[in-house]
């Protein structure tokens, strides 16, 4: 027996490498994780004589999730864990494996920040998250820009413990309590881990109309989106009727009200990168008078060009999650 093919060390689920294993007897092939069984199964090896474990990382990635950050900082200990493998109950190999739900260029070695981009336009009043995978004494720098051209640096984040997933909250009301002496208007402010920079462009437009949105990205990590166009709601009933005493009647009222909400302006391409991962993300929140409310997307009008000059604003259509949230907006 010989394995031509094993996981590598670190590995994000959805580009995860099969095991292929050259052998000419059935064999057993397990995976421990958390230290318990959680795969174990027979192959017989094919006409090649080779036995291939396909799309293991999907079967890691139900064993992972990403939780909504609470705080100035939350540790995802479920979004990345060490499964181990064992071929006819030896250890083979073990595989530090990361969430991920789509395919993804970067390298699990060294994956950066936990987003599809690297620059993002943010407001005053918006929340905003950066993740990572830290271990133990990495640190993030935070950088901030005034409208003067002044920088103020100041340390952010140092990790201490295990290594493992973080996100941070990196609001501008978070940068305001950490560089209370600036007194003038910010530019932009960058967080800095390593040789990884996360930019953030700030936007001192007032708008009448701002809704705030937050998702789980193809990383299972929270991140936010702020649309500055109008919302408009359309009523909808889907309760069911009959007849009482001779007279319809409505009986288990379901009202599913939509709301439909336009993005406003866009600032940069790498925009329809987060709006995209928004728009088909499996958790979607809106945030109503100081609490998050579950939503579903229903409808989207994406329309992106790949003319750098040309960016139009993003309409989506969508209804609360839970039925009896609908009387809150």
């Amino acid at each position: 027996m010989n394995v031509i093919q094993r996981p590598r060390a670190e590995e994000f689920c959805a580009t995860m490498q099969d095991y292929i294993i050259d052998t000419d007897s059935t064999i057993t092939f397990s995976v421990q994780y958390g230290g318990k069984t959680v795969l174990e199964e027979e192959y017989v090896p094919d006409a090649n004589y080779q036995v291939r474990v396909r799309k293991l990382g999907k079967f890691c990635e139900l064993a992972l999730w990403g939780v909504w950050c609470a705080g100035e900082a939350s540790w995802q200990t479920n979004a990345a864990g060490t499964f181990t493998f064992f071929i006819n109950g030896l250890q083979d190999s073990q595989s530090y494996v990361m969430f991920s739900r789509l395919q993804t260029k970067k390298e699990a070695s060294a994956p950066g920040w936990l987003s599809e981009v690297r620059e993002k336009v943010t407001r005053n009043g918006a929340m905003e998250y950066a993740s990572s995978v830290f271990t133990d004494g990495d640190k993030v720098l935070l950088n901030v820009r005034t409208l003067s051209g002044a920088v103020y640096p100041e340390q952010l984040y140092v990790h201490k413990g295990e290594k493992m997933p973080v996100t941070l909250d990196v609001s501008m009301e978070r940068v305001g309590n950490i560089l209370p002496d600036i007194n003038e208007m910010i530019r932009s402010y960058e967080l800095v881990k390593g040789s990884d920079v996360f930019k953030f462009l700030v936007d001192q437009t007032r708008y009448e109309e701002v809704q705030r949105f937050r998702y789980k990205n193809v990383y299972d990590m929270p991140e936010t989106m702020t649309t500055v166009g109008s919302m408009t709601m359309k009523g909808n009933d889907e309760s069911d009727t009959a007849k009482m005493f001779g007279v319809d009647r409505k009986f288990g009222v379901k009202p599913k009200d939509e709301y439909t909400v336009s993005s406003g302006v866009i600032f940069l391409q790498s925009d329809y990168k987060l709006w995209h991962n928004l728009l088909n993300a499996q958790e979607v929140d809106i945030w109503y008078e100081d609490s998050w409310f579950p939503i579903i997307v229903t409808k989207q009008n994406y329309e992106r060009s790949f003319n750098r000059s040309i960016l139009k604003a993003i309409e989506f259509t969508f209804k609360m999650a839970d039925v009896e949230h609908n009387n809150l907006i």
